[in-house]
């Protein structure tokens, strides 16, 4: 489904939503800039990634439950697929309980 990826989302100027937002843009916007094909297919999975993030987590869920996700924080936040292509997100290596709005 969904190829593993590993994605840093950095929370120390914006919330985890609007983070996400711009890196799915400026990976939209790179892939069309891209002229090598393995360039293309990693950005592909991040699209993807980005992508499944987007429509499938609830963010204020997130935002309420864990600060760190609120933007101003200095965690290492990460949004990673599992081996069955489910979305998951860490702070600071931890694992965290992800809520599907769907």
């Amino acid at each position: 489904m969904y190829a593993k990826m590993n994605i840093k989302i950095p929370v120390d100027k914006h919330c985890i939503e609007t983070e996400i937002k711009r890196r799915y843009n400026r990976a939209i916007s790179a892939y069309f800039k891209a002229g090598d094909e393995n360039e293309k297919k990693d950005l592909e999975s991040s699209i993807d990634l980005l992508h499944h993030a987007l429509e499938k987590l609830d963010f204020n869920h997130l935002r309420n439950r864990y600060k760190d996700l609120r933007g101003e924080s200095q965690a290492d936040v990460r949004l990673f697929s599992d081996d069955s292509g489910a979305i998951r997100l860490s702070i600071n290596g931890d694992e965290i309980e992800t809520t599907d709005s769907n």
